[in-house]
């Protein structure tokens, strides 16, 4: 089974100034999915290669997968929707996924606005990733999707959201695939040097009343 993902080619002016940055992700999702089984993965970093719908489109189409994901948050969350609609048109037959923080919490907004996306994965993604994946390549998938934790989806017209996953215990555990990334493209603008982003913790220690209420 051939799996793509996508980063969003989407910039806020800001973050930018500083250098390039490696988007962790697809590295800590590609490193338990290959431990499973998965070796066809491939990723497009639109946003570092300034990819535009046109090219997307072209290298989708080349690569045929047959499930492509993407990640959001909240600012990115329509450049997100648009890769999977590119994907829609482009290689129809592929299993349309979305993760990320923006998806997780407002994933009936997300469902109700953007019916090209097949499934949204809430919460951590590396286990569910396995899971989910592997439902689509034995078979398994739409009809095993209720059994599997952590997911959002349409069942005709209800949007359903299966029970939430276990959060990630010893982020020791994870083992991410660095490999996925072209270290070429990102770079530390201030010291002219490589730069990574390493898990250490999760979550964030703060009350702030626009987030956590």
């Amino acid at each position: 089974m051939r799996i793509l993902f996508v980063h969003p080619n989407y910039r806020s002016g800001g973050a930018e100034i500083a250098g390039t940055w490696p988007p962790a992700w697809v590295a800590y999702l590609s490193g338990p999915l290959k431990r499973a089984g998965f070796d066809d993965i491939h990723f497009i970093d639109a946003m570092t290669e300034e990819i535009d719908d046109d090219e997307l489109t072209r290298r989708m189409a080349e690569l045929q997968p047959d499930v492509v994901g993407t990640t959001s948050i909240t600012p990115s969350i329509y450049a997100a929707e648009r890769v999977l609609e590119i994907a829609a048109f482009t290689v129809p037959n592929a299993v349309r996924v979305l993760g990320g923080v923006h998806a997780t919490f407002m994933y009936k907004q997300v469902l109700s606005e953007a019916p090209h996306i097949d499934v949204i994965v809430r919460g951590e993604g590396e286990e569910i990733a396995v899971e989910l994946f592997s439902a689509i390549s034995e078979g398994r998938w739409p009809r095993g999707r209720a059994d599997i934790k952590g997911l959002a989806y349409r069942e005709l017209d209800t949007i359903i959201a299966t029970p939430a996953a276990d959060t990630v215990k010893d982020m020791s555990t994870l083992v991410p695939d660095w490999g996925v990334l072209d270290w070429n493209l990102y770079t530390y603008t201030p010291l002219g040097t490589r730069v990574a982003i390493p898990n250490l913790a999760r979550g964030c220690p703060f009350t702030c009343s626009f987030c956590s209420q």
